[in-house]
């Protein structure tokens, strides 16, 4: 220490700065938060890194109160992470559904974890006087540590998986290849889990469920049912973020309790779910969902980002769906106070756009959406084996649904699965309005002209003196047989960040490029 004081003080604060950066996940695990303790300089370049994002189980929440008893760390915490670890389970029950008594103790565990959770953050108090006004980032999560030792050794599923913040993604692919390289995936030979050489060829329905369970908030526990008349009231949570990399869902009805009680600042909302491979199963979450939309979004919230997930080993028959016609007329009613919104898979376009057709009369009784400023949604329409003209019907009623939003800045409808990769977007950022269709499908790319010419008319375009619509058509580089999931259009869209949270983005490019692996 005696060699480090006596170095000039900008060159200290320098080095400091670049351990700080240079910190990744290889390190060692909680040396970043020694680094704070060595002496008083040392602490206010480390401690707000610190307390920037912490990761809890449901072991851990008791500390979180004495650990952040200070507002100045509450004031560095931007994002808090609840990850709940359920119990562990073995080969005996692996490839079955979980029985009942699983399901109960598993809801129990969530359940106290995401009460103790609240009950601390409720007493966080007058954080718009704070330097940090944007409030705080919650994220939920649930997992088995099993999960990722059976059928499913996904990465994203284990308990270390490296890549928890933006500053991870940095490593690239190192990640991955260091696991892969310390798993010789491609000698992995596990026929009782359906492993052979280093390829998962099928897995049972019941072992999908196993790990695509539903989380549900038990309201009658002991420890909290006398207080259980309504959820704390958290006024520090601005974000609320459920990410795609758990296969485990929260109930909707959950969530909308936790919507309509909790959150009383909520500006923005992310839920990433996957589609469950039960159809009844999936079929009543939709109901709930559709509450939820319909009765339970915060009128404080102005960001809505929903997706739908799925992939061809727990869903081969899911590009064949039909999205549920209420959930896109529900969420269409209910965005109109949203400044962005995104929503993919659960719901249609078509839906969108219910009244706003060409078979239909322009309804002039149509609520706009005076906020809106950025959309994205998906729609099957836009596939080959669909006909041109419901695909022609679809972008007519977006533009007939664009004249109503005065605010709109850019729009995308897409679509992506095995084989086909499609993108219509309509730009208007800088008053220059363009529409660009492209797709890896069809003889000629073509976009019709009657489109164009709604598109070209509508009323904000005489506002401007470069208002004339600009159009563009082009073939997406990737062939049919080079797309093997919706990432291929992803890839292309203006709107990338909107539709997945930029983890959830990363670990679907890396599935895609590692698909030949199982």
């Amino acid at each position: 220490m005696g060699r480090w004081g006596s170095l000039p003080a900008e060159i200290r604060s320098m080095i400091l700065e670049m351990v700080a950066e240079d910190y990744r996940f290889k390190s060692e695990q909680y040396a970043l938060a020694g680094y704070a303790s060595v002496c008083r300089e040392w602490q206010p370049v480390f401690e707000p890194r610190n307390f920037q994002r912490l990761v809890l189980d449901q072991e851990r929440i008791s500390d979180l109160e004495q650990v952040m008893s200070t507002k100045q760390r509450r004031d560095y915490l931007e994002h808090l992470f609840l990850r709940v670890r359920l119990n562990d389970y073995d080969c005996t029950v692996c490839k079955s559904k979980e029985d009942y008594g699983t399901i109960r103790n598993n809801n129990d565990i969530f359940s106290t974890a995401i009460w103790n959770l609240l009950v601390i953050l409720s007493k966080w108090t007058g954080f718009a006087g704070s330097r940090r006004q944007q409030g705080l980032t919650l994220e939920l999560g649930a997992f088995s540590p099993s999960d990722s030792k059976h059928a499913f050794r996904d990465f994203h599923l284990e308990h270390n998986y490296p890549y928890q913040e933006k500053k991870d993604l940095e490593t690239h692919w190192e990640g991955y290849k260091l696991r892969a390289d310390k798993l010789g995936l491609d000698s992995l030979n596990d026929p009782y889990h359906w492993w052979a050489n280093g390829r998962r060829d099928d897995v049972s329905l019941e072992s999908k469920q196993r790990i695509m369970g539903t989380l549900t908030i038990n309201p009658n526990l002991p420890q909290f049912s006398a207080f259980f008349q309504a959820f704390p009231k958290v006024e520090i949570i601005t974000g609320l973020l459920i990410r795609r990399q758990f296969y485990r869902k929260i109930a909707a009805n959950s969530l909308g309790k936790l919507l309509r009680e909790t959150f009383t600042n909520l500006r923005w909302f992310r839920h990433e779910a996957w589609h469950d491979v039960d159809p009844q199963q999936q079929s009543s979450f939709e109901k709930d969902y559709k509450r939820l939309i319909s009765w339970h979004l915060p009128n404080t919230l102005r960001e809505l980002y929903i997706f739908e997930d799925f992939n061809k080993l727990l869903h081969p028959e899911r590009s064949t769906k039909r999205a549920n016609p209420s959930l896109g007329r529900a969420l269409s009613k209910s965005s109109r106070y949203l400044e962005n919104l995104s929503a993919a898979f659960l719901v249609d376009a078509k839906d969108f756009f219910p009244n706003l057709w060409p078979a239909n009369e322009q309804n002039s009784n149509v609520i706009p959406w005076e906020n809106l400023r950025k959309l994205a949604l998906t729609s099957r329409l836009l596939h080959p084996k669909i006909g041109r003209g419901k695909i022609n019907k679809l972008l007519i009623a977006a533009a007939r649904a664009a004249a109503f939003m005065p605010k709109l800045e850019v729009m995308e409808i897409w679509n992506g699965g095995e084989g086909h990769a499609c993108l219509f977007r309509y730009n208007n950022n800088a008053g220059e309005p363009k529409i660009i269709w492209a797709c890896n499908w069809g003889s000629h790319v073509q976009l019709d002209q009657n489109v164009i010419h709604c598109w070209a008319n509508l009323p904000r375009h005489g506002q401007h003196p470069h208002g004339n619509l600009t159009t563009v058509v082009h073939r997406l580089r990737r062939g049919r047989k080079q797309v093997k999931t919706y990432a291929a259009t992803i890839l292309h869209l203006k709107l990338r960040s909107s539709v997945l949270d930029l983890i959830s983005d990363y670990q679907v490019f890396w599935e895609e490029y590692n698909h030949s692996k199982g």
